[in-house]
């Protein structure tokens, strides 16, 4: 039976009838922009790129319209935003979502121009929390969930609980957006990993959608015997190795508590239950159903061979509906369809995360100016100009958006229909490492052993003081 608990908290984010949201009318008027609206601070010599774009344009009155809008801010001023995700991409979606909230965000600061600090990869993060410590960072910051209660704790970042996106987010995304009842981010995105896979080859060879592990375990020897890979295989870049063994983990933790009591010393790491998911892990290696270019290939050519139908299923999270379809549009698109990694337990467990958080520096002098972009980032035209092309879902609800893949509208009903949890609240990054170098060892040929989770169960020992202990 479904946990009716978590099963409702994912439904609220999903609800059948979205209602229209418009967050930029509350902007207000500044009354602490003052000084010289200097951003937020020298990043020295990182290895960020830096663009700019200017947000000026229009006769601005400087005053309240006769309708009551709020009045505009003329001075001059620059602002900075860092990112991993905000840099430009071949598929233009960045550049359009960025657009769109620099209109709305020049309403009221038609002089303001937008500095984008944009670092790529696993990169960021270390910078960022660098720069968090110095009380050099960006005006605007962008950062995952694990990241928040830490520099929450720390005084790094703003309270934001009185902004209007605020009464717009419950479940998952309201719990990774607060720390001690206080919200201190935006959600900007709704995320889950599970298996993606090309709907017209599992048409062509009359597959059904596994419901059970036995059945996945049939789909993937059928496929075989074809000469198709059952699942694509990316994992020369070591986070799509960590992200495919999370998938696995959920089905496996017997409750929702699982990481809690680990925090809490009443479970291990290296016991029954992260030793059945490698397990499995090990079925799927032994069995070759992870193609033979599985350790060679990285996420780009995972993807690749996920279009060329080299390989019928893909583990990943919500970005691949989209994506996939405008990568292969030349061809006619890709359709793609969505399930939940099935369980030998009976239903499965996903986990619900947001994938995007986005803050204001603490230190920032230009805290209303910040506040009204992240308000801007988050302004609906733009976030359905982001998600509809990016396949990416809404955190913020009552957002409306009428996605045109099929892989997408299954994501959607997936997510609504099947038990979740907020996975990894509780874990350090460093335990996530350990279990790709495992996952890798496998893939390179050696059998799994249970005393390899000793080295995760020691990590977590030596790491836990790095996460927000579980809220009494």
């Amino acid at each position: 039976m479904k946990n009716a608990r978590t099963r409702k908290s994912v439904q609220a984010l999903i609800p059948a009838s979205i209602l229209a949201l418009g967050l930029l009318a509350a902007c207000g008027s500044n009354s602490d922009a003052g000084g010289s609206g200097a951003s937020g601070g020298s990043n020295g010599g990182s290895a960020e790129n830096t663009e700019t774009a200017s947000a000026a344009s229009g006769t601005a009155s400087g005053t309240a319209t006769a309708s009551g809008a709020p009045t505009q801010d003329t001075e001059a001023f620059s602002i900075s935003v860092a990112s991993w995700n905000l840099g430009d991409e071949p598929l233009g979606i960045v550049k359009a979502y960025r657009e769109a909230f620099e209109k709305a965000y020049k309403v009221k600061y038609p002089n303001a121009t937008i500095e984008y600090k944009n670092t790529p990869g696993e990169a960021y993060f270390d910078l960022l929390k660098a720069q968090m410590a110095s009380a050099s960072a960006a005006d605007v910051v962008q950062f995952q969930s694990a990241q928040l209660p830490l520099f929450a704790k720390a005084g790094y970042i703003a309270d934001l609980s009185d902004m209007p996106f605020v009464a717009n987010i419950d479940g998952a995304p309201k719990t990774q957006s607060s720390y001690g009842g206080k919200v201190y981010a935006a959600p900007f995105d709704l995320n889950s990993n599970g298996v993606w896979y090309n709907r017209k080859l599992f048409e062509d060879n009359g597959i059904q959608v596994p419901k059970t592990w036995d059945e996945l375990m049939q789909t993937a020897e059928t496929l075989k015997a074809k000469g198709i890979a059952p699942f694509a295989g990316g994992f020369k870049d070591a986070w799509v190795a960590s992200m495919t063994v999370s998938v696995f983990l959920p089905n496996e933790y017997g409750s929702d508590t699982f990481e809690k009591d680990v925090y809490n010393g009443a479970k291990k790491l290296n016991g029954p239950e992260i030793q059945a998911a490698f397990n499995k892990l090990q079925t799927l290696v032994d069995k070759g159903y992870f193609g033979s270019n599985a350790l060679s290939n990285g996420w780009d050519l995972q993807r690749k061979d996920f279009e060329d139908g080299k390989a019928a299923m893909i583990i990943h999270g919500p970005y691949i509906g989209g994506l996939v379809n405008s990568e292969m549009k030349d061809q006619g698109g890709m359709e793609t369809g969505f399930f939940a990694l099935p369980s030998d337990k009976g239903d499965p467990t996903l986990s619900v995360s947001v994938g995007v958080l986005t803050g204001v520096n603490a230190h920032t002098k230009n805290l209303k100016r910040a506040k009204d972009l992240v308000t801007a980032m988050h302004d609906t035209d733009a976030i359905i100009i982001r998600d509809k092309d990016a396949g990416v879902f809404p955190a913020i609800k009552g957002i409306e958006i009428d996605y045109k893949e099929i892989g997408n509208k299954d994501f959607l009903s997936v997510l609504g229909s099947t038990k979740s949890m907020i996975q990894g609240q509780f874990m350090p990054a460093s335990v996530g490492d350990v279990y790709a170098k495992m996952f890798t060892k496998m893939l390179a040929g050696k059998a799994f052993s249970p005393s390899w989770l000793d080295e995760a169960d020691s990590a977590f020992t030596r790491d836990k003081g790095l996460v927000a202990p579980p809220e009494q």
